[in-house]
């Protein structure tokens, strides 16, 4: 118990001691503190945002299957002359009368239109029509129409329409849920014609070519789940072993081309975003490993005191853990609502393309926890190694400053071609640039990675153009494009900061040497820019590689459908952003004091 006390107190001074510290680092940090919360949510939004979409898609269909009580399977007779008499036995032996839809379909020319004709009785709730405006037919005169889109045509209420030499009054125009799609509808007569009308008649078919059956044993399963495709498909097996094939065709509702289609980019969408998820990943590690380790260096003589006066490794590790965890946390609190909004976005996207059912607004708590944890998780494992390996030295070793890098030359000397015509603040420019790696390693590889994926958006936006029906593929590029211009202007802002703070008894060295206020400034951004553009040009080989496995992948797309002038652009955008977040940063480095700069080793 006495030891169980005195470890309680231990740790209540340990709180109580390093909370000073911490606020100081926060104080003193703030701009990093928020740059850190940016990139997460940054991040954590384009990752949970567009993970979620498939998730959203599929949970709205499965509200638009069960409020709409869509079929499960339909029979298309091939015979001129309908189902057969025995073929209908079979069918109304083996399902109930209220599973099964008779329906009378065919197309035929109506005033210049190719036209699909439904006859059957409307008041079915099986594909229950949807009474968009008007009123369902009261007599033998009236019909319904579907709704117009991009191609159907459509007709106005109290428009005429003669089929087979009479005259017809429209009295209402519907919606058939089985028609999602606003892009071209599939004609059963000719595919290569698009659909333009869709008349209904609401009457018993005197033939029936199209039977629709529900099924009454997928209660408890999803549309769209493994489960429910499962069942579908062994009813169909049954069902094809009782159909001769030459008489008829056996479909399931994922068969149905807006399903199918929808099914298929909500797909695409998901595999892009886990595929994604690994460079968003990858870059918050980089920019969260440089901002730890040039932190700690800044303060390593302040640690230093630290263990002089009794604090132990993990005291003065506590604080850096305060400065990520906090960071990580508010970072992804905000990033659920700018995630939920993004996949909004894309979810919007596919309205272009389909009737989409209202957007699901409730929250994947398990996927959102998922991400959230995994990057805390992630970033503290790291910043704890890194913290570890520079607090556990003896605090002589720590009080010392660490040696400058020694001078040697860089490989451009060795090129005296190049070397000899260059000016001498390039000369010193391109010696800063290539003497310290690790700098130029997070740099390069931090703005290939965000080159890399800003080039895969425009690839993928240059194929979605060229597919009739990727819209929703093309916003999500744009989307990519965006994230990812963000995510390096980030980046650049981050390590330029954390480079003019390390330099600031340099940067106030030049200032005392009479170097104008451009001057300084582009000493510093001629270092930043060189390895952007060694970082943007190393994306373009790098992009094509990615670009291959990723229209591999969502079997989607071709580097031959991308435009040449893509591959100039991303490198471009890159750079621009890259500009930008510099430019943010031209007021600190000409304010800096000249005088609390060089006395920062005293």
């Amino acid at each position: 118990r006495a030891r169980l006390i005195s470890l309680t107190a231990k740790t209540r001074n340990t709180a109580t001691a390093t909370l000073p510290t911490t606020r100081r680092l926060f104080s003193k940090h703030i701009v990093r503190f928020f740059t850190i919360i940016v990139i997460i949510i940054v991040s954590i939004s384009f990752i949970y945002g567009i993970l979620e979409v498939e998730s959203k898609i599929k949970t709205s269909m499965h509200r638009f299957y069960e409020d709409h009580q869509m079929h499960d399977i339909y029979i298309k007779s091939k015979n001129i002359m309908g189902f057969t008499k025995d073929e209908m036995n079979y069918l109304e032996d083996t399902y109930d009368k209220s599973q099964i839809v008779k329906s009378f379909c065919y197309e035929m020319e109506i005033d210049n239109k190719l036209t699909r004709v439904y006859s059957y009785d409307l008041s079915t709730e099986i594909n229950q029509l949807e009474l968009v405006e008007g009123s369902f037919p009261n007599n033998s005169n009236e019909i319904v129409v579907e709704r117009s889109t991009k191609k159907i045509k459509g007709y106005d209420i109290g428009d005429i329409v003669k089929i087979n030499n009479r005259e017809y009054t429209v009295s209402g125009i519907v919606f058939n849920p089985l028609m999602i799609i606003i892009e071209d509808e599939q004609s059963f007569t000719d595919e290569n014609r698009p659909l333009e009308n869709v008349i209904y008649f609401d009457q018993t078919p005197f033939m029936v070519n199209d039977i629709y059956i529900k099924l009454d044993n997928i209660v408890d399963e999803k549309v769209y789940d493994d489960n429910y495709e499962q069942i579908i498909d062994n009813e169909k097996e049954i069902l094809e072993m009782n159909f001769n094939e030459d008489n008829a065709t056996i479909l399931s509702l994922y068969e149905n081309y807006g399903f199918y289609s929808l099914h298929s980019y909500a797909e695409k969408v998901s595999i892009i975003g886990y595929v994604f998820i690994v460079f968003f990943c990858l870059i918050t590690i980089l920019v969260i490993y440089s901002t730890i380790s040039r932190l700690m260096d800044e303060e390593r003589s302040q640690n230093a005191c630290l263990k002089t006066l009794g604090f132990t490794n993990y005291q003065i590790m506590y604080k850096y853990l305060v400065f990520i965890s906090l960071a990580i946390i508010i970072g992804v609190f905000v990033s659920c609502f700018v995630g939920i909004g993004f996949s909004y976005i894309i979810y919007f996207a596919f309205e272009f393309q389909y009737d989409m059912p209202p957007f699901p607004s409730d929250i994947n708590i398990t996927l959102y926890m998922l991400i959230s944890l995994g990057m805390l998780a992630m970033n503290l494992i790291l910043v704890s190694i890194i913290a570890y390996k520079n607090v556990n030295h003896n605090p002589a070793y720590m009080l010392r400053p660490k040696a400058p890098k020694a001078g040697k030359k860089v490989i451009l000397e060795y090129i005296k071609i190049i070397w000899n015509h260059l000016s001498f603040k390039y000369k010193s420019t391109f010696r800063n640039v290539l003497l310290f790696k690790s700098r130029f390693f997070m740099t390069v590889v931090s703005i290939m990675f965000c080159t890399m994926l800003v080039l895969a958006g425009i690839g993928i936006l240059d194929c979605a153009s060229k597919v009739k029906g990727a819209d929703s593929l093309g916003l999500i590029s744009l989307a990519l494009i965006i994230f990812s211009g963000v995510l390096c202007a980030l980046v650049i802002y981050n390590l330029t900061n954390i480079n003019v703070s390390e330099r600031n008894r340099e940067i106030a060295t030049l200032m005392v040497l009479g170097y104008k206020d451009n001057e300084v400034t582009g000493y510093i951004y001629r270092e930043i820019y060189i390895m952007s553009i060694i970082g943007a040009i190393l994306g373009l080989p790098c992009g094509y590689v990615f670009m291959e496995f990723v229209f591999n992948l969502i079997d989607f797309g071709a580097i031959s459908d991308i435009n040449w002038w893509s591959w100039f652009i991303a490198p471009i955008i890159t750079m621009i952003f890259s500009f930008l977040s510099t430019m943010l940063l031209r007021r600190r480095i000409v304010k800096t004091d000249m005088n609390a700069s060089l006395k920062i080793l005293e």
